[in-house]
Parts: structure tokens; C-alpha cells; sequence
């Protein structure tokens, strides 16, 4: 009983630290966000990574609460409605995938 504790307890602590930046990249990709969101080429209608970065650094938490559908968008708020539908699926992330899909949208 012992060892299943533990057991459970180390991925319970460990699986969190794995799911690093690159998951963020690839929930990134595989969601379609890149098809609209450059790394650093911005449009007229979508924002880079990087100004969207520039945008929440230091508001972690706000971004996260956008990406969850409870918090207004700060970037090119005007353009915030051709986004509803990409945040649904958002939406549908847990928490942990949210959060590291954030921390990889801080990273630039």
C-alpha cells in the first residue's frame, strides 16, 4: 500500500513539471494558433506572439482567465469577437494545459 502511495504521489508531483514549454508549443500548434499568430509578424487583424506577450507581461493570470473566457481581451480588443470561437476550444483545456499554454505565450 505503501508503494502505491508513492507511486501516486510522484505523478502526481512529477507530471505537472514535465508538461514544460514544449507542450506549450505543441497545444499551441495543434490548436491552430499559429496559423494566425506569428511568432513575431503581426497583421492588421492578428496580433504577433510577441506583442501579445509584450501585452500580458507581468498579467499571467489575466491571460489565462482570457484563454478560459472570463477575461476581456487587452490585445486588439476591437478584433476580440474572430476569436469566440478559438477560445472555446481554449476554454475546453484544463487548467494545467491553459496555464502552460501561457507561460509558452510569455515566453516571447
Amino acid at each position: 500500500m505503501k508503494k502505491v502511495r508513492l507511486i501516486v504521489l510522484g505523478i502526481l508531483f512529477i507530471a505537472p513539471m514535465s508538461f514544460g514549454a514544449e507542450n506549450g508549443e505543441m497545444l499551441f500548434k495543434s490548436m491552430g494558433c499559429m496559423s494566425c499568430h506569428h511568432p513575431e509578424k503581426a497583421s492588421k487583424i492578428n496580433p504577433s506572439l510577441v506583442d501579445i506577450a509584450q501585452a500580458y507581461q507581468g498579467k499571467q493570470p489575466q491571460l489565462i482567465g482570457y484563454l478560459n473566457g472570463q477575461e476581456d481581451a487587452i490585445v486588439k480588443p476591437e478584433k476580440a469577437a474572430m476569436m469566440k470561437r478559438h477560445v472555446e476550444k481554449t476554454k475546453a483545456l484544463t487548467d494545467l494545459e491553459r496555464a502552460t499554454l501561457a507561460d509558452f505565450i510569455l515566453g516571447y
